[in-house]
C-alpha cells in the first residue's frame, strides 16, 4: 500500500509555485484548473451541459466555460425539513431527476421546466433504465419516465435503503442495516434476495456481475462482494477497508475501484473484476477518499485532506491539485475532469 506522503515525496508533483496549493479563500490555483465557480454540490455530466444542485438552485452550465444556460430556484418554504432536495442527480436522453424528502421531480434537460412529480418521500439517489426512474421510498418505486406514473412498487423490508443500480435487464435495491441485496426483473419479479448480514452499501451492475461492499466494523473492516446477477450466488468476496457510507462500487474494464474511509486515514482500493485480488491501493493523510471516477484507463478521486487525486489504471500518480476544503465528489469528462469541494466547483485539466 502507497501512501500519499510516500508518492508526493518521490515524484514531487504539484506542490509549491504554479503547481497546486491555495490562496486564502480562492480555491485551487493549479495551471490545470481551467475554471471555478462558487457552487457546492454533486456535478453530473450528460451531452452538452453539466448539472449542479446547490441547495436549493439547479444550475445547467457550459462544461466548456461553467457559463450558466438555465437555473431553478426552489423556495425553502416549499419543504417541511430544511434540507429536503438531495444533490446527487440522474439523467436520461430527455430528463433530469432531482430526489427529495417530498418526492422527484422530473425537468426538461432543455429548460429545466418540470415535466412531473411523484409525491412519495426519496431515501438517496435514483437510478434510471429504460425509460423508468427507479427510486428507494418506502417502497421501492419503478416510475414511468414518461408520464410520472408508478409502475410497480416492491419492498426488502427496512427503512434505511440505499441508492438502487439498474440496468436495462435488472434493478438491484438494498437495505442498509441490515445487509438486504435484492434484485428484481424490469416488470417487478423479484429474481432473488441475498443476506449480507451486516452493513451494506449502495450496489452496482456491471455486465453479468452485481457488485456490494459491506461494513463489518465501520472505519476498519469491510468486505466486497461479486454476486451473479442472474441468481444471486456469490462469485467471490474479499476482505476490504471500510468502503465510505453514501458511496458505492466504482467499476473500470478489469477492476472495481473503492473510496473508503477509517480511522487513520482514508484509502482507494483497486481489485480484480474477476476474482477480487487487489491490484494496488493508495492512503490519504486524512480519514475519507470519496467515490472516483474512471475514464479512459484513469482514476480520479477526491480526499478529506483536500486533495483532488489522478491515478493511472495502474495505480501510478499522475497529478494532484490541492484545494482549500474537502473534495467530496467527482466527475471525468473529455478532456476534463470536474470536482466539488465544501466551497467550489471547479474543473480540471485531464491531460
Amino acid at each position: 500500500m502507497v501512501s500519499r506522503r510516500t508518492i508526493l515525496q518521490s515524484v514531487g508533483v504539484l506542490l509549491g509555485g504554479t503547481g497546486a496549493g491555495c490562496i486564502g479563500q480562492s480555491g485551487p490555483t493549479s495551471d490545470r484548473v481551467q475554471w471555478r465557480k462558487r457552487i457546492r454540490g454533486t456535478p453530473l455530466l450528460g451531452d452538452g451541459s453539466l448539472y449542479v444542485l446547490d441547495r436549493l438552485t439547479l444550475y445547467a452550465l457550459s462544461p466548456t466555460d461553467g457559463d450558466e444556460q438555465w437555473t431553478v430556484e426552489y423556495d425553502e418554504d416549499e419543504f417541511d425539513e430544511r434540507r429536503c432536495l438531495r444533490s446527487d442527480l440522474a439523467l436520461d436522453e430527455r430528463r433530469i431527476y432531482v430526489p427529495g424528502c417530498d418526492g422527484v421531480r422530473a425537468l426538461r434537460r432543455s429548460d429545466g421546466e418540470q415535466v412531473w412529480s411523484v409525491e412519495s418521500p426519496i431515501r438517496d439517489r435514483v437510478a434510471t433504465a429504460t425509460g423508468r426512474v427507479y427510486a428507494n421510498s418506502d417502497e421501492q418505486l419503478a416510475i414511468d419516465a414518461e408520464t410520472g406514473a408508478v409502475d410497480w412498487r416492491a419492498s426488502i423490508g427496512g427503512e434505511r435503503l440505499t441508492s438502487p443500480a439498474a440496468t436495462d435487464a435488472v434493478v438491484v435495491f438494498t437495505n442498509r442495516p441490515d445487509g438486504v441485496v435484492a434484485a428484481f426483473d424490469p416488470t417487478g419479479e423479484r429474481r432473488w434476495t441475498y443476506r449480507t448480514e451486516t452493513e451494506t452499501r449502495s450496489p452496482t451492475v456491471a455486465d453479468d456481475t452485481v457488485y456490494v461492499a459491506t461494513s463489518e466494523v465501520p472505519g476498519r473492516e469491510g468486505r466486497l462482494l461479486a454476486l451473479d446477477v442472474e441468481d444471486g450466488t456469490v462469485r467471490w468476496a474479499v476482505d476490504t477497508p471500510t468502503l465510505k457510507r453514501g458511496t458505492r462500487p466504482v467499476v473500470g474494464a478489469d477492476a472495481v475501484y473503492l473510496g473508503c474511509s477509517g480511522r487513520d486515514h482514508g484509502s482507494l482500493v483497486a481489485r480484480n473484476r474477476s476474482d477480487g485480488a487487489e491490484r494496488w491501493s493508495f492512503t490519504d493523510e486524512n480519514s475519507s477518499v470519496y467515490e472516483p471516477a474512471v475514464a479512459d484507463g484513469m482514476v480520479y478521486a477526491g480526499s478529506n485532506d483536500d486533495t483532488l487525486y489522478a491515478f493511472s489504471r495502474s495505480g501510478e500518480l499522475q497529478w494532484t491539485v490541492e484545494t482549500n476544503s474537502t473534495v467530496g465528489s467527482v466527475v471525468a469528462g473529455d478532456q476534463v475532469v470536474y470536482a466539488s469541494n465544501n466551497e467550489r466547483l471547479f474543473a480540471v485539466e485531464r491531460a
